[in-house]
């Protein structure tokens, strides 16, 4: 049994310090039971002698190469196959490359360049991803678990991808400006959207710098918000008073439709 023989080998290198491959065997067994023993052994022997903090893909001088060839195939072609264990492995180096990249610092630059081998790579890095990535702090890459093996090994099979990139079949979820504009065009279209995004709206429409949004659409917004009762009649007009004070007819018709809205609302 391999397990028995892990066992025996390991208890073996461990006499060869001790003397007593029966004492030392015995204090084994009594402290951890026999299975206890033979699978803290044998995690040993799996582990290749290293520590388990990340998964043992290749012996310790050819891993970090296997992970550098896979960053420069997934930075060159924005979406790589492989393994489910690789692909999750990877997935913290591709997150901060491009963390890294974005602190513009020559020392995170002489980092970026030790884990980049290739000049395309890093050209593409520094061109595409980080302006792509100037308002997305974190997740910048999914996996997708293909639920499938590969014939060979049956190695369960994964697909790793940068999000936001051309092309891309399923969007990521939006940040920045197209994350207010998604929010707007949300809370105006269902009522099960106006109750899900009228706190995030509401701070939208409090915020200093304004909403990246049309006048019209902050007018409906600030109708709405008003309507449902979120910050009451004296909100929306402290709202609408802010919008006349950056200009515009948009801001006295608001005001109005506030107005009228606020009367209903007495009656």
């Amino acid at each position: 049994d391999k397990h028995h023989f892990v066992c025996r080998r390991c208890l073996y290198d461990l006499t060869q310090k001790t003397g007593d491959l029966a004492e030392l065997a015995r204090s084994f067994l009594v402290a951890m039971g026999f299975m206890g023993t033979t699978r803290f052994l044998a995690k040993g022997a799996r582990s290749k002698g290293r520590r388990a903090y990340f998964r043992k893909l290749l012996p310790g001088h050819q891993q970090w190469a296997l992970m550098k060839n896979m960053l420069n195939d997934l930075v060159r072609e924005q979406r790589i196959e492989t393994t489910l264990p690789k692909a999750k492995e990877v997935q913290q180096y591709a997150e901060e490359l491009v963390f890294l990249a974005k602190k513009n610092t020559p020392y995170h630059d002489g980092l970026v360049e030790s884990i980049l081998t290739s000049a395309e790579a890093r050209r593409i890095l520094y061109e595409r991803m980080v302006p792509r990535y100037v308002d997305r702090n974190f997740h910048f890459t999914r996996i997708l678990n293909h639920w499938r093996y590969r014939e060979r090994d049956t190695a369960p099979m994964a697909m790793i991808e940068y999000v936001d990139r051309p092309g891309e079949l399923r969007p990521a979820n939006p940040v920045g400006a197209a994350r207010d504009q998604f929010v707007a065009q949300e809370f105006l279209a269902t009522r099960k959207g106006r109750r899900r995004h009228m706190p995030e709206v509401h701070r939208m429409l409090r915020r200093k710098s304004g909403a990246p949004l049309d006048e019209a659409v902050v007018e409906r917004c600030v109708f709405e918000c008003q309507k449902l009762g979120f910050g009451g009649i004296a909100l929306a007009q402290a709202l609408v008073c802010e919008a006349a004070s950056r200009g515009g007819a948009p801001a006295a018709a608001a005001s109005a439709s506030v107005s009228s809205a606020a009367a209903a609302h007495e009656k």
